[in-house]
């Protein structure tokens, strides 16, 4: 091969594939306004809650109160482990 046959082969072809990748991802982007929500701008859309089961929020469960504890008394833990770098 010449040596301009080598720069196409080695420099062309690479460079023409990132070429067309580049503008497939930056191309779009350009033409078009972003869809995204950004700090500032006016969200004209309702909230909407996510949950696994409606109903199960429509019923009333258990009383989620934890039992206060009371002055001078301690916890007892009988979780292990904890966050560490260790293994």
């Amino acid at each position: 091969m010449s040596i301009v046959e080598t720069v196409l082969v080695f420099v062309g072809i690479p460079g023409a594939i990132i070429a067309v990748i580049a503008s497939g991802v930056y191309g779009k982007a350009m033409l078009h306004q972003p869809n995204r929500y950004r700090p500032g701008r006016p969200w004209p859309y309702t909230a909407a809650w996510f949950v696994p089961h409606p109903d199960a929020v429509l019923q009333p469960g258990p009383d989620p109160a934890r039992p206060q504890l009371e002055r001078g008394s301690t916890s007892v833990t009988t979780a292990t482990g904890g966050a560490s770098g260790e293994w």
